[in-house]
Order: C-alpha cells, then structure tokens, then sequence
C-alpha cells in the first residue's frame, strides 16, 4: 500500500470522520435518477438525508484514541479510498471508466483534538477553522496533502463530502435497504450507495425545466445547504451544546456510532477548542471553487440560516461554468465580519491557457476587487493592499490541487507534483497569516507568456490546449 507524502509540520496530525443524520431527507431541485445511474430510479436525484465530513485537525496524542486504543499503539495510517473499498472503488470505475489502486493517509485515525493551550501563552487559545469542498469526482480525502499541511500548522479542517452525485461513490450510514442473514441469525444492513451523476444519469419530469446548467445550480445550493448544516453541527459539538434531533456520529467506514459522551476523545471535542464564531476560512478546488466563488450564496435564502464569518477564501482553478454570468460579488452581507472577506485565487496554468474561462475569470476578479475595496473603505485612509490576488502556477495542472497530482498516475515518483503541492500549501499558509506578500517575495515570479509547440506538454489538457504552454518552468508563478 502506497503511503502519502509525510508532511513535517508543527503538530501531529489526527483525522476523524463525523456524520449527521437528518431527521427529514430533503430533495433540492425536482430532478429524479434514470436507470443508467447505478442508483435507485425515480428517486430524486439530490436527496440531503445525512451530512458527512473528515476533520483533520493537531492530534493529542497521550490520550487513548476514540476506539480505546491506548497511546502506544497508535499507527499513523488512514484509508485515502473509503471503505468499503469494493463500493468505492466501483464508483470511481463509474465515474472515470477505470481501475483505482489502494493508498494510505500518513495520520492518526481518530485520536482526541490537542488543546491548543499546551502550546500558547493564552490559556483561551482556540483553533482556526477551516472548510474544504471537493471538486467533481472528489471525495473527502481527496486533498488530504493540502488539508494535513494546514492541520500540522494549527487549523482544524473539516472536509465535506458533497452528497450532491459529483462524489464517484458515497454510502448511507444510517438507512439501507435488505441485507444478508448473518452467522449469529442477525441481519446485516446493507449501506445505501449513490453513485456519481453524469448529465445523462438524470432528468426532468418537466422536459422544459431538463438543462445541464439547471442540474448544476440545483447542486451549488444542496452543497450550500450541507456545509451550513455541518457548521451548525460541528458549531454545537465543540461548544458542547450537541442538538438531540441531529447527534453528531463517529463513522468507522459505511457503519457509524453515537459519539460517546465521555472519554478523553469526547472531552476533547466539546471543550470548546475550535473558533467558531469568527476569522472561518473556506477552501475550494473547480466545482467546490464555484461555490466559494459564490459565497454570498452561502446564506441560503430558503431558509433562517445565519450567514458564516468567513474572512478567507482560499479559490483554487475554479470551475466558472456553472456560476450565472457575470458572476457573484462577496458581498459583505454574505458573512458576519464587518468587512468583506480576502480573497486568493490560484490557477493551473490548464485553465489559465483556457482563454474564454481565464477571461471571465479576470472579469469576476475585477469586480471582486472594486467591491471589495469600497465595503472595506475607511474615510480618510487610502488602502495600500489588494484585496484580491490572482495566480497562476506555471505547468500546474488541474489536478496538481489534489492528491492526484502525487499518486496519479505513478504520481508519487513526480518531482512536479510535488513541487506544485508544496507551492500550494506555502501560499495557504501565509494567506491564511496574512504573510502572503512575503511568501510571494520568496517565490521565482514572471510575466506571462504564451508559446506555441508542436507537441504539448500538458497532455491532459483539452486538444485546443495541447499546442500551446507557458513561458517558463515548475515552481514560477505568475501574478495578474
């Protein structure tokens, strides 16, 4: 089994997979599943019937783990492929039409959250929080690279995993249809399965309403609505004010188990070490860069959810397509902060290459900037910084953002993929401090340029992409 990149970092890193059931499912849109889906036909397509997420986050690691495995015995080691692996990986064969291979995640499975005073002057110190949401065929630990560096520099990093059919597989954890007789006479459930969603796997009822771009923005606001509810969830469980209607579960594969209220995993958790309230930063790579890109949407208009104080945004090669032209503006009224958030797009020099998607891109970063500078204006000061920076890292490609760019294929042997992850995890980093000035003084910069070749590098790229590239060489970045 192929192991991760280690990552060095101040904190050990430990990682845990919540879920929350939902007392009512909620169908977002009125799209239903075909036969060719893999999944239940007729059902609605976007069901919302649990909300699932991996934290990683510094583990503490001289208390005995969740399952009462005692600090010696520890093993740094997780499943990247979720179990059950045969599910799993049928769903990526669905989505991508081939097979997948086995790798592990270097950190501590369920092991209690360190208290952040062990390492800070004040005895109040809390944990910043951060969230992430996948792109299309991703999966909670998808970017488990970038989420372990973050976690290992003092962030708890919650991970969705977006329900909304753009996962290759995700099973139910609290319902299942049938099951098989076990040895002791006792039924074994049978996990509900959904499958990734390609435009041809649904369809309307009402044939007027059956467009690609519908489908998508039913999507953005089930994914909307999931990360608001686990906000809300994780919100009351590290201020140990967990809802009876929605417990919060430990899953251990597609089984999960009331999250026990004792216990030095427990106590952890509820103690109130992660910061909740204020300063939340949010991560997205393509679809998932849409809805931060979106992030005035965050406030879901149907219902009394309270808008997120987000004060980061952290957009990596946004997918712009499903997004209404010209694109949203982030609005102050989008978060709790008083003033609009920061904003750091990073691009793959595949999608800067992509003219009529950089273009519109450089429209939306524009009208970021306009606004972004009067909601922050103070009379009488002239602002010094931008608001919004946009990047593009040369010979990154699409996949660089993910663990991808390190496992596949035979990606763990690539110097690029590397070098572009640690590039990605650097500039994080230092966004997130507000150091991002210094750490791009201390990155090879350069204008940008385009030439022709008669072979393209970027092989993956679209054919309209492959005969041209960059100036320049891994690890340049260039700063619009």
């Amino acid at each position: 089994m192929f192991t991760l990149p280690d990552i060095p970092g101040r904190y050990p890193v430990g990682a845990t997979t919540f879920a929350v059931p939902l007392e009512s499912p909620q169908a977002v849109g009125s799209a239903k599943l075909r036969h060719s889906s893999g999944n239940t036909p007729y059902e609605p397509a976007l069901l919302l019937e649990e909300v699932v997420f991996t934290v990683f986050y510094p583990a503490d690691l001289q208390s005995p783990s969740a399952d009462g495995t005692q600090p010696e015995q520890l093993r740094k080691t997780m499943d990247w492929v979720p179990k059950p692996v045969k599910g799993t990986l049928r769903g990526y064969a669905h989505f991508a039409k081939l097979p997948f291979w086995l790798s592990a995640i270097p950190v501590y499975p369920d092991v209690p959250l360190l208290d952040p005073a062990e390492s800070s002057d004040n005895p109040e110190a809390q944990w910043p929080l951060v969230f992430f949401s996948h792109g299309l065929s991703g999966t909670r630990t998808t970017y488990s690279h970038l989420c372990i560096r973050l976690a290992s520099e003092g962030k708890v990093v919650i991970s969705m995993e977006h329900r909304d059919g753009t996962a290759p597989v995700v099973m139910s954890h609290f319902s299942g249809p049938g099951g098989s007789q076990g040895k002791k006479g006792k039924r074994r459930r049978r996990p509900k399965v959904k499958y990734y969603l390609h435009p041809e796997d649904i369809f309307y009822e009402d044939d007027g309403a059956q467009t690609k771009s519908a489908f998508r923005a039913d999507q953005l606001l089930f994914r909307r609505i999931e990360v608001y509810l686990a906000y809300k969830a994780f919100s009351d469980l590290v201020d140990a004010h967990p809802r009876a209607e929605a417990g919060v579960h430990v899953v251990y594969g597609y089984k999960c188990y009331e999250m026990p209220k004792r216990g030095a995993f427990w106590q952890s958790w509820a103690a109130g070490r992660v910061q909740c309230r204020d300063d939340i930063t949010y991560i997205g790579h393509s679809f998932g860069g849409a809805l931060v890109v979106s992030l005035r949407a965050l406030l879901h208009k149907g219902a009394r959810f309270e808008p997120l104080p987000i004060t980061h945004a952290l957009v990596l090669d946004p997918w712009l397509e499903p997004l209404a032209t010209p694109g949203p503006a982030p609005h102050v009224e989008a978060t709790r902060d008083a003033r609009a958030p920061s904003i750091l797009v990073l691009n793959s020099e595949e999608f800067t290459l992509w003219s009529d998607h950089f273009a519109r891109l450089e429209g939306v970063v524009r009208a970021w900037r306009q606004d972004i500078r009067e909601a922050n204006h103070v009379p009488g000061e002239e602002s010094q910084s931008t608001p919004v920076k946009l990047l593009t890292l040369v010979r990154a490609k699409h996949v660089s953002f993910s663990d991808f760019g390190v496992i596949w294929p035979l990606g763990h042997a690539s110097r690029d993929g590397r070098i572009v992850l640690k590039i990605v995890g650097d500039l994080a980093i230092a966004f997130l401090g507000g150091e991002l000035r210094e750490a791009l003084q201390g990155i090879e910069k350069r204008d940008m340029e385009i030439e022709h070749t008669k072979k393209g590098s970027l092989n993956s790229a679209p054919p309209a992409l492959r005969h041209r590239k960059l100036v320049g060489h891994i690890g340049e970045v260039i700063v619009h």
